[in-house]
């Protein structure tokens, strides 16, 4: 477009993209954003920011490029740490967060040769959408804030992808799906903001050459474990049918257990403990599970909304001396809220575990452990879930809770979530009796 304008247009646009960009920058020194890592507000300002010193005449274009710089090469080496290619906020949030990092590894290497294509969260990045993607390729799994599926792209993040770092055609073909399958009407509609804003990038970054295909071992229902997030998925990146079923399971650290472990261990001096991250798009959700027999989904998640326990599928307790909200029932900590609360000591501790995830035919067995994401003063010594899926019909669920002799518990509770269809207990009678 700028080949297009003539002199004056020119002058007022980039006079307007200077003040922005200097707006941008005095806001980075006070707002959090500047100060929270792999949070889906700093990279897109901070790509922002970067984008307009680039182009910006202004004598202070310098130090906007130097402290956008600064803060993405902080986020990429911590991004270096989280092995399975997840964000912590979900595949929605996420989509808004990684939309802005696939943009910065193109920048850096093309105006300042800086080269992140080896970077690990970059290589296993596809997994985080075609492995949490539920049969149809319309809709993700909503782990965290969600609006079914995703706020930006994923085509633009799949095509760099397979540009720069798969280089397969698998890249193409799962943005062609999701392209091809796109939801016309709904709550799984993109927003009008939303829908255009990557579609530049898509055209700069697609490969012709790379033949659409699948990846390998495509078409057959598949486990797949996420370490850092603490989350199992099976039947994902399929087409919808009538044996194509999915289910997911988490029970992982606050933040992933990359960013966990950096706020513990404190290896790194430019980070501030929690003060540096922000999970507060999480869910209190450790032990969690969705189940979407035949495809269709029975047992789902919370999406967007309020940060309680119940919502998410996972066990409440009562009494509990600590209650929060619904007293006397408590959830997992950092509960209540429309944030995560994470801030606090107590809360910054909570974690749950992965113990077991293996797969056997269509037979799928997972577990874990979440007694840490629970409020001490419930006295809990082992709060343990496991599933066990027989077949694309049939999930069994155990809890084991184990308390310690003078814990206030006495009641569990257990609901199961369901957005599209109402539960309704129907007594089984066989012969006329229950």
């Amino acid at each position: 477009l700028y080949h297009s304008f003539d002199r004056t247009r020119r002058k007022k646009y980039l006079q307007k993209i200077e003040t922005v960009t200097r707006e941008m920058y005095e806001y980075s020194k006070i707002r959090s954003w500047g100060k929270q890592f792999l949070h889906n507000h700093q990279t897109t300002n901070m790509i922002a920011l970067l984008t307009g010193a680039l182009v910006a005449e202004s004598n202070q274009a310098s130090i906007w490029k130097e402290v956008a710089i600064d803060v993405m090469e902080k986020v990429m080496f911590l991004l270096n740490h989280v092995v399975d290619g997840t964000l912590d906020e979900g595949v929605a949030y996420g989509s808004y967060t990684s939309k802005s990092i696939t943009q910065y590894a193109f920048l850096a290497q093309r105006h300042f040769e800086i080269n992140h294509l080896e970077n690990n969260w970059l290589k296993m990045h596809y997994w985080f959408y075609y492995s949490t993607l539920l049969p149809g390729y319309q809709r993700s799994v909503g782990i965290a804030d969600s609006n079914y599926n995703w706020f930006y792209g994923p085509e633009s993040q799949l095509i760099f992808l397979d540009t720069f770092i798969l280089k397969n055609g698998a890249g193409n073909w799962l943005a062609g799906q999701i392209r091809k399958h796109r939801p016309k009407d709904g709550p799984m509609v993109q927003s009008a903001s939303q829908r255009w804003s990557t579609l530049h990038t898509e055209y700069l970054w697609y490969n012709p050459e790379l033949s659409s295909h699948p990846p390998a071992d495509y078409g057959t229902p598949k486990m797949h474990l996420f370490p850092n997030w603490g989350v199992v998925t099976y039947g994902a990146g399929l087409p919808h049918s009538q044996s194509n079923t999915f289910f997911s399971f988490k029970s992982g650290k606050l933040g992933g257990r990359a960013v966990y472990d950096i706020v513990h261990f404190q290896p790194y001096s430019w980070i501030n403990g929690w003060k540096s991250f922000n999970p507060g798009h999480e869910h209190p959700d450790q032990n969690s599970f969705t189940f979407a027999p035949n495809g269709q989904v029975f047992v789902s998640e919370a999406l967007y909304g309020p940060k309680f326990s119940h919502l998410n599928n996972v066990l409440v307790f009562a009494p509990s001396p600590t209650s929060q909200c619904n007293n006397p029932w408590e959830g997992q900590l950092g509960e209540c809220f429309h944030w995560l609360k994470w801030t606090t000591d107590a809360n910054g501790d909570s974690a749950g575990e992965i113990i077991t995830a293996s797969q056997q035919g269509e037979s799928v067995f997972v577990s874990g452990e979440a007694v840490a994401s629970y409020s001490s003063s419930m006295k809990l010594k082992s709060v343990y879930r496991c599933l066990l899926l027989l077949n694309h019909q049939t999930l069994l669920v155990l809890d084991h809770i184990e308390k310690h002799e003078d814990s206030p518990i006495s009641l569990v509770s257990a609901f199961f979530h369901n957005l599209d269809i109402d539960f309704k207990y129907v007594p089984f009678k066989i012969f006329n009796k229950l």
